[in-house]
């Protein structure tokens, strides 16, 4: 019996509130996604034949068409897809946001407009500690916020007076700062570099013994003398922008220089000459030991080319953005060229990395220069395809890895039972072209749907 002859569609989608109105009535009832184009993202196929139950703004079950019989769901609560694409919703892997910026709260409603549901937040205070409770809660509107306690830097901190989170110079006080932090409900740590080298691996020690993620910048104090094993091997953290690998692929002599010309020296001129069999080693030991890598390729294509400068300032997103910001990222314009060798170096190691097969994470860096919120997640993914990964793999990186990264899927199987229900609706197949993730009908988000264009406007 064809379920679609025999039960009548009646959704009505409140505009004004951007709920299901059945959804609000019946939180703890059934609710049945039928009609859908479904990609689970375990390879490039796409699911004609299945349903999604949600309860309680979980997957319920992943059920066929003639399973979805046994059950008796009213229809009212029965939502017809009408042959859109469903896939999983977007993790946004670097990012920073600031509760004392008013703004930044819009910015959480554009993330999510995006079909971002999910933000590892680099830098953390008691504020977006806050923020995240509350968004749990239900009380402020944005994606789930995953927090890295305070900025952990060495003397001095890379961002002099603006630096607010522990200076460690010692390896005895590095257990307390983790334990505290831990403590205190942060999600993982990060850490900057400036640390000593001895405070580094204690970092990473200290956070096995309390269980606690790490992300890192690899510390200037390994780059005099680098050892690509080091550095990368089982003990790694997850390293971010693809910042300081220069000085393990270069061609050129390298001399020890001490702060503060370091940050530019082993930063961005070390970049200027990979060598391709070093960038191979690296690229290996990465795949190897299963390092996460989150390359914000982004960050260095969006401020250091004119063109690409150009082009957003003309987008409607961009008129969006506060009138600081923007002015802020107009300023920088001129002095973004200054990010072309770590655009070039990115551009060698994703290469490298899509030949290897290696999984990374999507991030941005946002509110960095010309990193619209969201929108910029879907360029990293453009620029992941064009650097050689598959449109499948691309998607992976802001979804399924994501996933993985936290611990939370096992494999590829986003759709298990008990997993939020979190996706995007798009009018097209991101696995046919990679810019269709920006064909957003609507976001589901722990079984709520949203209308992306009017919460870029509220």
């Amino acid at each position: 019996m064809n379920i679609f002859s025999c039960k009548i569609i009646i959704l009505i989608i409140s505009f004004s509130t951007f709920l299901t109105k059945a959804q609000e009535s019946h939180p703890s009832r059934l609710k049945a996604l039928v009609n859908y184009k479904i990609i689970t993202l375990k390879d490039e196929q796409v699911q004609k034949d299945k349903i999604i139950l949600l309860k309680n703004g979980k997957i319920f079950k992943f059920i066929s068409e003639k399973e979805f019989d046994e059950y008796q769901i009213a229809d009212s609560l029965i939502i017809d897809g009408h042959g859109q694409f469903l896939m999983p919703s977007f993790s946004e892997m670097h990012a920073h946001l600031q509760p004392k910026n008013p703004f930044h709260k819009q910015y959480l409603k554009d993330f999510l407009g995006y079909g971002i549901t999910r933000i590892r937040v680099m830098a953390g205070n008691e504020n977006l500690l806050a923020w995240r409770d509350s968004i749990s809660e239900g009380l402020l509107m944005g994606p789930e916020l995953k927090v890295a306690g305070p900025l952990i830097d060495g003397t001095p901190p890379l961002w002099g007076k603006a630096h607010d989170g522990p200076v460690v110079d010692e390896v005895n006080k590095v257990d307390s700062v983790v334990r505290m932090q831990k403590s205190q409900g942060y999600d993982f740590i990060k850490l900057y570099e400036r640390l000593p080298a001895d405070v580094y691996f204690a970092f990473l020690k200290a956070a096995e013994k309390y269980d606690i993620k790490v992300a890192a910048h690899i510390p200037l104090a390994l780059l005099s003398k680098p050892v690509i094993k080091k550095v990368f091997n089982k003990k790694s953290p997850s390293f971010e922008h693809l910042k300081n690998f220069g000085p393990f692929v270069t061609c050129s002599e390298i001399q020890k220089v001490e702060a503060p010309d370091d940050y530019n020296y082993y930063g961005t001129e070390l970049c200027k000459d990979p060598d391709a069999f070093k960038v191979k080693q690296v690229v290996y030991q990465i795949k190897a030991n299963n390092i996460w890598i989150c390359p914000t390729s982004v960050l260095w294509k969006n401020s250091s080319h004119k063109e690409v400068i150009e082009n957003l300032i003309e987008t409607e997103a961009f008129a969006r953005m506060d009138r600081a910001l923007k002015n802020w990222w107009l300023s920088s314009k001129d002095s973004g060229q200054r990010n072309i060798p770590m655009d070039e170096l990115s551009s060698v190691f994703l290469e490298e990395m899509a030949r290897q097969k290696v999984k990374v994470l999507a991030g941005t860096d946002f509110p960095n220069p010309f990193l619209i919120p969201g929108l910029s997640l879907h360029q990293e993914m453009q620029n992941l395809v064009k650097h050689g990964f598959s449109n499948l793999e691309a998607l992976r990186a802001a979804t399924i890895y994501p996933a993985q990264y936290w611990e939370e899927i096992v494999g590829t199987d986003y759709f298990n039972s008990g997993g939020d229900a979190n996706f995007v609706i798009l009018k097209k197949n991101p696995l046919k072209d990679i810019r269709n993730t920006l064909s957003i009908e609507k976001v589901i988000f722990k079984g709520k749907f949203f209308q992306p264009k009017t919460l870029f406007t509220s």
